[in-house]
């Protein structure tokens, strides 16, 4: 018993040292509307960021460097999830038993989605993706520590590349840009339109217009353009 006491006085104090005056910062990560807190809060967390920057030799010159976008928003810390019958004092979130922890967080990283991720009391507030999650027991006390590694997550929506039209309020979503199609001239549209009465006379339907124009060796119909102007079929 002396020796954990021990060990839940060292956890109590990492709880402590990282909450500052508040020993209850949490660690609060969720999913769609799924959201767990971290029992231990743990120690301390790392963040890595970086730039893109890249290096150049130029004539006469030498040396020089070219700026880049900044990476990805790198996170990752250690802790562990608690067997219930311990009770230890510091337990600051979730109450559920440590291998039900592990399923949810194995649940979630192979979701292929997106986790909010939020550290109380801290800058921390991001959408991440879970790029590893390793765990072991030790000790016998059937304790699970982890170490959890996620990477920043960026929405990408390629439709709206190079559109400059305001998002709707309602679906966050921008309307997609219009598109300068070429005219097609009336002596096209005349020919399609002559072709698909041809065919609803010959075969009573206009969709064997191919037939008519493969026998006809006819080309560059505007067939489609013709859906504008409702023609009677």
């Amino acid at each position: 018993m002396g020796l954990m006491n021990i060990w839940n006085t060292i956890n109590t104090l990492g709880a402590f040292a990282l909450g500052g005056s508040n020993p209850k910062r949490q660690v609060i990560i969720s999913q769609g509307g799924e959201k767990f807190t971290f029992p231990v809060t743990p120690s301390k967390f790392e963040i890595s960021t970086s730039q893109n920057n890249k290096t150049v030799d130029i004539l006469d010159f030498g040396e020089a460097m070219l700026f880049g976008n900044s990476s990805l928003i790198r996170l990752k810390f250690s802790s562990f999830f608690p067997k219930l019958l311990h009770k230890y004092p510091f337990v600051v979130g979730d109450k559920k038993e440590a291998d039900e922890c592990v399923a949810l967080m194995i649940k979630w990283k192979e979701s292929k989605k997106p986790v909010r991720l939020i550290i109380t009391d801290s800058p921390v507030n991001h959408m991440f993706g879970i790029k590893d999650f390793d765990y072991d027991e030790r000790d016998g006390s059937r304790d699970i520590y982890f170490t959890l590694s996620l990477v920043e997550y960026k929405d990408l929506n390629t439709p709206l590349a190079n559109n400059d039209k305001e998002k709707n309020d309602l679906t966050g979503l921008k309307e997609r840009p219009i598109q300068n199609e070429t005219p097609v001239s009336d002596d096209k549209l005349k020919r399609a339109k002559d072709i698909l009465e041809m065919s609803k006379k010959a075969y009573g339907e206009v969709g064997k217009w191919r037939s008519i124009a493969e026998s006809n060796d006819l080309k560059n119909l505007a067939i489609n353009s013709l859906a504008t102007l409702k023609v009677k079929r």
